[in-house]
C-alpha cells in the first residue's frame, strides 16, 4: 500500500510539504503527472491511472492536491462494482469532499490526503463512515490505516526518523532521483529534502516485501503490488510544485528512473 510522509507548518511559506510513494500493480497502466483532465479543469495536474481515467494524485495551484490511499476494509455492493478511487482526489481538488453533501463514497475504502495552503487532514471511508483527522503542526505518516499510528507497519519503524530529521520546508529543486544521488554521494541538495530523502535511501535496506518496508515489491492479498513512482511536493498559497519519478524496476532505488515535474 502507499506511504505518505507530510510536514505541516500553518502560516509559514510553504505550510505543507509531501513525500508520497504510489504502490499499485505493476501490470496497471499509468501516466505521469500532467493535465490530464481538461474537461473538469485544465489546471489541474496529476498521476493518471490509465485504466479507469481517474487519479492517484491531483493537484492544482489554486487548490494544493490531493492523494489516496487504498485500505483493506470490505465495502459492501449490491451489485458487486465500485466506483473508482481515482475520482476522490480530482473531486477534492475541485472541493467536493467525501461526504461532505451527507452521502456515502461509492467507492472501496481509501484514506485521502488532502493538504492546501491552510494545512492538512486525512479523510478516511472505511466502509461504514466517513470521518476527518486534521493534521496538526509536525510530520505525520500515512498508509492503509490511522494517520501515526504507531502499531501501523512502515509507521511504527520510520514514523520517528522522520521526525528526528529535518524536514523540507519548500518545494524540491531536484527530482527524487537526484535528491538521492546527492544523498548517496553523501552531499546535501541545499534544498532542504536531503534528510528524507535519506530516509528513503536507508529503508530501501529492508527486503522489498517486509512489512516495515517503504519501498515496497510484494504479493498482498490484493495481488502483486510494487512501488512505481515517488512524487515530493510543496503547497503554497498560489502555487504547488512536484517533482516527480517513475522507477522502471519497481521497488528499487538502484534501477533507472523517469523524472517529470508538474
Amino acid at each position: 500500500m502507499c506511504t505518505v510522509v507530510v510536514r505541516v507548518d500553518p502560516g509559514s511559506e510553504w505550510p505543507v510539504t509531501m513525500l508520497a510513494l504510489r504502490d499499485e500493480s505493476p501490470e496497471r497502466p499509468w501516466d505521469p503527472p500532467a493535465a490530464w483532465w481538461p474537461d473538469r479543469d485544465p489546471a489541474v495536474r496529476g498521476v493518471r491511472d490509465r485504466s479507469a481515467g481517474g487519479a492517484w494524485l491531483a493537484a492544482s495551484d489554486s487548490a494544493g492536491l490531493a492523494v489516496v490511499l487504498n485500505r483493506g476494509e470490505a465495502v459492501p455492493s449490491a451489485d458487486g462494482t465500485w466506483t473508482t478511487r481515482g475520482v476522490v482526489p480530482l473531486d477534492a481538488v475541485a472541493g467536493a469532499l467525501p461526504g461532505q453533501d451527507g452521502t456515502l463514497p461509492t467507492t472501496r475504502a481509501f484514506n485521502l490526503v488532502r493538504a492546501t495552503a491552510d494545512g492538512a487532514e486525512v479523510v478516511t471511508w472505511d466502509g461504514s463512515r466517513v470521518r476527518t483527522t486534521p493534521l496538526g503542526p509536525g510530520v505525520h505518516m500515512v498508509t492503509h490505516g490511522e494517520p501515526d499510528d504507531p502499531v501501523a507497519p512502515r509507521i511504527g519503524r520510520w514514523l520517528d526518523a522522520f521526525r528526528a530529521v529535518d524536514a523540507p520546508v519548500g518545494p524540491p529543486e531536484l527530482g527524487p532521483f537526484d535528491e538521492l544521488r546527492a544523498v548517496d554521494a553523501g552531499d546535501d541538495a541545499g534544498d532542504g529534502w536531503s534528510g528524507w530523502f535519506g530516509l528513503l535511501a536507508d529503508s530501501a535496506a529492508l527486503p522489498t516485501d517486509h512489512p516495515d518496508a517503504i519501498l515496497r515489491d510484494a504479493h498482498e492479498r490484493e495481488g502483486h503490488v510494487a512501488t512505481l513512482s515517488i512524487v515530493a511536493a510543496a503547497v503554497g498559497p498560489s502555487r504547488t510544485v512536484l517533482q516527480h519519478a517513475r522507477l522502471t524496476q519497481p521497488g528499487r532505488l538502484d534501477g533507472s528512473v523517469e523524472l517529470h515535474r508538474a
